[in-house]
């Protein structure tokens, strides 16, 4: 624990390089007179043997000249379907972040109906190989254009999406390959090599379990299916079902291959540049670079996947609140136990769920000894006047069995935004009063548990993420929602709300908190601190050496002076 003078120093500092950028550079968007002209576009499509896109938001097959009878059925039948989605060019996990304030381009709207560019960018080149990313950024560093990076399209934060912007898509550089003894480039000649996976940058979590269980091996993912594994969801640290064993996904990776702001490819580790390799693990977004392949730890399959089930229905407010109360204060013992989960709470009565707390928890080779000690206070909860309760525990012979049931993509084709806290037991225990009134206060934002658990901590301070993350034991959501026809009026209040719970969070948690940057607030205003804390000075000078011009931005990362307003 750091003395109080030098955790304020490091509190200070980054409020202090708040305002700091890295480079301030003139960005070209499409509209802008320094717009490169249809010539160069041709001339550089060609360089790029006819990668590039012009691209649209997901629903303009379905109007005026861009419509197409057999697209825009396709679009109608798969609207919902991330993997679909995640293989449009212009098309994202959350439709805000296509249309963005005042878009309009609906699905279900009229074929005549309005339907604009939105945030979507202009032109995106379909990537390839590794040739096709270094021309394509080459090229926005020569033009000054506003670069933007996307893969699967499920960033939070909108960091993928951008007006008028030019976009690499990597979503289609696909490949896996498995070593039994990988050793880094430029390791010590005694090194010992480990097994290992090496993953292109389309690579998406759903096929690497399923190739994983081919190979008898695990590697530390996330629970989405379709959610890129060498994207966003790394360099944001990546907390998982196995983080309780093995740290988050960024502890697991040894190898990064990407190129830099140069359009030079560079391999990245801890021996090459360790500076770097600290800034990929957990820096956020696509701020250092384009990543064309990852190499992560592998580790070996459990003998089996323990699951518990947990469903607490209440029909009053008051016995919800004891309920919701005694499930938080018994998180620090569930995940010191060793288990891992996402739980959610029902604060509105009269809807189509119960009022009550669902949870479910995972651990790799649980017993049942083991389940029904942990949650003996469940039990007892079970048990209480005004409760329905039940708990339940199963087994599933291995990870890609249960991978398959309960590893889903929530919330596709809405306008999700969240905002959100990593809780510590201090938090969980003597803040649970204050945590649950916010949760009535904020009945229809829908709060719940994005993740639970108790993280490895071996490998923190050699990573960018949050040094919350060592004390952490859940991470608490809300969500603000709106229908695509809201007016501007309801969608600012909603983000104004959300503000304000990440400002009543942070109070709650006190200094030093944190959150989890894939899934925060896209408005947070304390961003530096609430990301990084005191590691953002460091990723700000690591930023400042690699991408001295500050050609990869994106919303709220390291260095950035694109910061989205409510």
């Amino acid at each position: 624990m750091k003395g109080i003078f030098s955790r304020a120093l490091y509190l200070t500092l980054p409020l202090f390089l708040a305002s700091a950028v890295v480079g301030h550079r003139q960005r070209c968007s499409y509209g802008d007179s320094c717009w490169p002209t249809e010539g160069e576009w041709q001339s550089f499509n060609a360089s790029v043997s006819g990668h590039l896109i012009r691209t649209y938001p997901s629903a303009a097959v379905c109007h005026a000249e861009r419509y197409d009878d057999a697209k825009c059925t396709a679009a109608k039948e798969n609207w919902l379907d991330s993997f679909w989605r995640t293989n449009q060019t212009g098309a994202y996990s959350a439709i805000l972040w296509e249309l963005g304030e005042n878009g309009q381009c609906f699905i279900d709207s009229p074929r005549d109906a309005p339907c604009d560019q939105g945030i979507v960018p202009h032109y995106s080149v379909n990537i390839q190989s590794t040739s096709d990313i270094q021309t394509a950024v080459k090229f926005a560093a020569q033009k000054e254009l506003y670069l933007t990076v996307k893969n699967t399209g499920h960033d939070h934060l909108g960091r993928s999406s951008g007006q008028g912007a030019f976009s690499l898509w990597t979503h289609n550089m696909k490949g896996r390959e498995w070593h039994t003894s990988f050793i880094p480039k430029g390791a010590p000649q005694e090194t010992t090599g480990i097994p290992a996976v090496t993953l292109q940058a389309g690579e998406q979590w759903l096929d690497v379990y399923r190739a994983a269980a081919e190979n008898g091996v695990i590697v530390v993912g996330g629970s989405a299916r379709t959610v890129g594994a060498a994207g966003g969801y790394l360099t944001g640290g990546g907390h998982s079902p196995f983080s309780h064993f093995y740290g988050l996904a960024v502890d697991n990776l040894l190898e990064v291959n990407l190129v830099d702001a140069n359009g030079t490819p560079r391999t990245i580790n801890q021996y090459t540049d360790p500076e770097y390799f600290y800034a990929l693990r957990g820096g956020g977004g696509s701020a250092w670079g384009v990543i064309t392949s990852v190499t992560y730890k592998t580790h070996p399959s459990p003998s089996h996947i323990q699951v518990g089930l947990v469903q607490f229905n209440v029909t009053n407010n008051s016995t919800l609140r004891a309920v919701i109360e005694k499930c938080l204060q018994e998180l620090p013992s569930i995940t010191d136990a060793g288990y891992t989960g996402y739980g959610s709470m029902n604060f509105l009565s009269g809807g189509k769920e119960p009022l009550g707390f669902g949870a479910i928890f995972i651990q790799p080779n649980g017993t049942n000894a083991t389940f029904t000690r942990t949650f003996k206070p469940y039990y007892d909860i079970a048990k209480m006047q005004g409760v329905s309760g039940a708990l339940a525990n199963i087994d599933f012979p291995s990870w890609i069995e249960y991978a398959e049931v309960f590893v889903q993509d929530p919330n596709i084709a809405t306008n999700i935004i969240d905002g959100s806290r990593l809780l510590t037991s201090q938090a969980l225990l003597h803040r649970t009063r204050d945590l649950v009134d916010l949760m009535f206060e904020y009945a229809s934002f829908g709060p719940g548990f994005n993740f639970i658990g108790k993280v490895s901590s071996a490998k923190r301070d050699e990573t960018s993420t949050h040094p919350i993350w060592e004390q952490s034991r859940a991470l608490l959501s809300f969500a603000a929602n709106w229908r695509d026809d809201a007016s501007a009026n309801e969608k600012r209040n909603a983000k104004l709300s959300l503000v304000e719970i990440s400002k009543k969070l942070g109070d709650i948690v006190g200094p030093g908190g944190g959150t989890y940057v894939n899934e925060a607030n896209p408005y947070e205003p304390d961003w530096q601190n609430v990301f990084w804390g005191e590691k953002y000075a460091r990723l700000l000078a690591i930023k400042k050496r690699i991408d001295p011009t500050n050609l990869f931005v994106c919303n709220r990362c390291v260095g950035t002076d694109i910061v989205l307003e409510p």
